[in-house]
């Protein structure tokens, strides 16, 4: 049969045949099983490593995840797409396999109490300096992460370091070249500095007419007037609408009786722990107890107990050994005996705080609030249709917004940015998101036109364009005063670089600079002390008209200043005309140790991350690295 098959497979009916066959799948609803092969081929290969489609996509929900934390919820998954999440974990998945390939190539292994002992050692699994297997177990289960999981993390970890950590010794800068880097960059120099601002330009003779209708024509688009456009805005934010979202008491009764535990303050004790090291010496500690002796006695009575106050805790709070235990007791009494991996502990109640439940009438207003907004779909969507079939029916907009009691802004004039005539940006009240959807609605629309109800963020909102203005130049005579000004200070910009460049030129020391600055009636400080570090965002300057001038410096002045020689100078622009910089002086060098053991350390470890990175790029080049981009784009569109 599968001779005649192959005989025949090529006939013309044999193919049409199979296509229906194909075709019949799509009918049965195999085609699901036939588009989501994609899913079940791996994401990318190195080596004869392969990353699963549900490897990558695991990794990039977690990072998703933590990166929403970091930022609190203000980054959103389709903003960290626009940043290129994607792509940034499949690589940190790659160089993570890159590493692997390395580690099993060298057959370098970690035994199992190495890895415990550096478990031990994390201070967040410790209790009072000692390991504690209980506050583990729950600090993992708060994170989602399973021992097995964690202890195969840390195993990771600790290859990579035998790994890399050979490789990178030696190749931090030698400690001459750190100090000299130090030395350029807390070394303080002091600097003279004169302003040539534009004010100070006296032009000789006005722009004539000709020489500003000449650079009105040359200029024309710097004078574009963008296109504006007056509306109507009608919002109906969620917030304000949902107070009228009608509520019986029995409803919020009710409400509050299924989530009285989340209105019930719970109970908290005052507990105390003496721990011993043996089982002996803690029924030691217990008789004594238990005959009245005071805990903080018992520990001069029996040597070897570390005695803890635990403070006013709750429940979940103490070990999962001993819970039950400690908050089964009654005020002033003492537990039997608690054994946590070899560690044997007393607990004593030295105050109870009972468990407190709020009254209905204490949170009447906030069960109230939730409901209302629970029960505002429905009720936001009937206002909705209502408002719609009004607009339908011709009612006017602002008619709308009165009738149904809706805020309603009239907005004079705005171009595409979403900024008024004065440069400040319209509904400034709103959140941006909001801003930037109404702004965008209304320059989709025409003369005369609305938008239909729009959501975003919690707000719904209608626009009118009431008038457009076309983007236009202005006629000269319109804007005269303004070409005069800008020709005005062009004319003192160009006299202004002249004078600085001269003043450069024949300025050969400080006193030659202060003759000239005198001549021309320019502003002459001196002693400003800065070094390279001051130029940092995170600056220790203290002398205000320092800040101020180095504030107003270009990078490019900023970079030149710092190459001078001993009254030499160098102009260049600030915010308000030209600044001519002359070294003054060099103060001595000194030596912080302080400073330089912290200068140090960043150093190495910059070093270590760059010499990291460059280690891992040659692990990839060793191995063949491919993606596959049909699959990683297949993800992109599910995420």
């Amino acid at each position: 049969m599968m001779q005649s098959l192959r005989e025949q497979s090529g006939k013309w009916f044999i193919k049409i045949l199979f296509v229906a066959i194909i075709a019949s799948f799509g009918i049965w609803g195999i085609g699901d099983v036939v588009r989501s092969y994609g899913a079940l081929r791996p994401i990318a290969t190195i080596g004869k490593h392969s990353i699963s489609y549900e490897e990558f996509s695991s990794a990039l929900q977690k990072e998703i995840t933590r990166l929403q934390h970091i930022s609190k919820g203000q980054v959103t998954p389709a903003q960290l797409k626009q940043m290129g999440i994607h792509a940034h974990v499949l690589d940190q998945l790659i160089d993570q396999a890159a590493l692997e390939l390395e580690i099993k190539k060298l057959n370098l292994v970690v035994s199992d109490s190495l890895v415990r002992n550096q478990i031990h050692t994390i201070p967040h699994f410790q209790q009072n300096g000692v390991f504690d297997k209980n506050l583990f177990s729950g600090l993992l289960r708060h994170n989602n992460i399973s021992e097995k999981q964690f202890i195969d993390d840390m195993r990771k970890s600790l290859l990579t370091q035998q790994l890399i950590t050979p490789l990178i010794i030696g190749g931090n800068l030698p400690k001459t070249y750190k100090e000299l880097l130090l030395k350029a960059l807390t070394e303080e120099k002091v600097f003279t500095v004169v302003s040539v601002p534009l004010s100070k330009i006296k032009l000789k003779s006005v722009p004539t007419e000709e020489e500003l209708r000449l650079s009105y024509n040359q200029n024309k688009a710097q004078y574009l007037v963008s296109e504006f456009r007056k509306a109507l805005v009608v919002l109906l934010d969620v917030k304000t609408l949902i107070k009228d979202v009608a509520l019986t008491p029995e409803e919020v009764k009710e409400e509050y009786e299924k989530h009285i535990e989340s209105y019930t303050v719970p109970e908290k004790r005052n507990v105390v722990r003496l721990s011993y090291p043996s089982m002996a010496l803690a029924e030691d500690a217990l008789t004594r107890a238990n005959a009245g002796r005071p805990i903080r006695a018992i520990t001069r009575d029996v040597d070897g107990g570390e005695f803890t106050d635990l403070g006013l805790i709750e429940k979940n709070q103490i070990p999962e050994s001993a819970r039950d235990v400690v908050f089964s007791l009654e005020l002033g009494k003492t537990s039997s005996i608690v054994n946590a991996d070899g560690v044997f502990s007393i607990y004593h109640i030295a105050k109870i705080e009972p468990s407190i439940t709020k009254k209905l009438d204490e949170v009447r207003s906030q069960i109230e609030e939730a409901l209302r907004f629970q029960k505002s779909g429905d009720y936001i969507q009937e206002l909705k249709n209502k408002i719609d079939d009004a607009i339908a029916g011709g009612v006017k907009l602002a008619d709308v917004a009165k009738e149904f009691k809706l805020t309603i802004q009239e907005l004079s004039g705005f171009d595409a940015q979403g900024l008024d005539e004065a440069g400040k940006p319209v509904l400034d009240t709103l959140p941006l998101e909001a801003r930037k959807s109404i702004v965008e609605q209304a320059f989709n629309l025409s003369e005369g036109t609305e938008s239909p109800i729009s959501d975003v963020d919690n707000l719904s909102f209608i626009v009118r364009v009431e008038k457009i203005t076309p983007a236009a130049v202005p006629e000269f005579e319109v804007i005269r005063d303004k070409v005069l000004n800008d020709v005005t200070n062009q004319k003192k910009l160009e006299e202004a670089a002249k004078l600085a460049d001269d003043m450069t030129k024949e300025s050969k020391s400080l006193a030659d600079l202060t003759k000239f600055a005198n001549k021309n009636g320019l502003s002459l400080t001196s002693n400003h002390t800065l070094s390279r570090f001051d130029m940092g965002e995170k600056s220790g300057l203290k002398d205000e008209s320092t800040k101020a001038l180095l504030a107003s410096f270009s990078p490019d002045l900023v970079t030149k200043m710092f190459q001078l020689g001993l009254e030499q100078s160098v102009y260049g622009a600030t915010k308000d005309g030209f600044s001519i910089v002359m070294l003054q002086r060099v103060n001595p060098y000194i030596y912080d140790e302080k400073k330089a053991t912290n200068f140090y350390a960043s150093i190495d470890q910059m070093s270590n991350k760059i010499l990291s990175a460059l280690l891992v790029d040659s692990f990839r080049f060793n191995h063949k690295v491919s993606i596959n981009q049909e699959t990683m784009n297949h993800v992109m569109s599910q995420e």
